[in-house]
């Protein structure tokens, strides 16, 4: 399975990309994930941000995912 190698969140306010403080060991389960309701402050902004698919990045091993908030 392709591993995980960084995980971040893009804050929806500031803009800001940070580590996310959610985990996935491999491509597989980042893609079956159901990401509602988790939520984090943004390191650079304090203003909390959802953690959900659209606003993450993963770079993997072999490619990774965007989603449609990260342009």
């Amino acid at each position: 399975m392709d591993k995980v190698k960084t995980l971040e969140i893009r804050c929806t306010d500031c803009g800001t990309w940070f580590a996310s403080p959610i985990f996935f060991g491999d491509m597989g389960s980042f893609d079956t994930s159901t990401m509602i309701g988790n939520t984090v402050q943004c390191p650079n902004c304090n203003k909390m941000v959802s953690c959900n698919k659209e606003n993450m990045r993963v770079r993997s091993e072999n490619g990774g995912f965007s989603g449609i908030d990260t342009v």
